[in-house]
């Protein structure tokens, strides 16, 4: 029965602040084998990394679309006032990211059935967990950066950031895209 099969797990559409993900998402939960459970568009961020854990680290800065270099700018600004005092010389990460969507599979089946659509345009979506109750695919998109902008050595100057925005609008575009053609044939399933 489809309601036993999505109980409870379901993400809160109604709040997310990921608006381009929405369309898809209500695509694939109207879907009687599939339900999202954790899903981004992509998105651009500045972190400051206070270990080497995911979860140790601050958010400087989140957008899902394209950023402007002064948003980078003024956000690192706002960030080093605020932290002036303390003597931390973490590793500022500059990080775009792409689309990825977890969805849970009624079974074997469906998940193939939606694997064998998402890998035409995300190549490395895959089978992360499988039990006796459902089978969770992950579908994620390969356009990324991941660099450090700063840390206690170096600093990047502008026309770097201005470069790596450049190099990151256009991955993020590439994404969009991506997203709206998954859209299309999710709608097929």
């Amino acid at each position: 029965n489809k309601q036993d099969f999505k109980k409870g797990e379901q993400v809160n559409i109604k709040y997310m602040e990921d608006k381009d993900i929405i369309k898809i998402l209500n695509a694939i939960n109207s879907k009687k084998d599939y339900y999202t459970t954790s899903s981004c568009s992509g998105r651009i961020v500045l972190l400051e990394m206070k270990s080497k854990k995911k979860n140790e680290c601050d958010w400087i800065f989140t957008k899902h679309d394209k950023i402007k270099f002064n948003e980078i700018k003024n956000s690192l600004i706002d960030y080093h006032i605020k932290n002036k005092t303390s003597k931390n010389n973490n590793q500022i990460l500059f990080k775009q990211q792409p689309l990825i969507l977890h969805v849970v599979c009624r079974n074997l089946d469906a998940a193939k059935k939606l694997l064998d659509r998402a890998r035409k345009i995300f190549k490395h979506s895959g089978i992360i967990s499988i039990n006796e109750k459902r089978v969770v695919v992950e579908i994620v998109g390969n356009e990324r950066i991941e660099t450090i902008i700063a840390n206690n050595d170096f600093v990047a100057d502008e026309n770097y950031l201005k470069q790596l925005i450049r190099y990151a609008n256009e991955n993020f575009e590439d994404n969009k895209r991506k997203g709206k053609e998954f859209l299309r044939i999710i709608k097929g399933i």
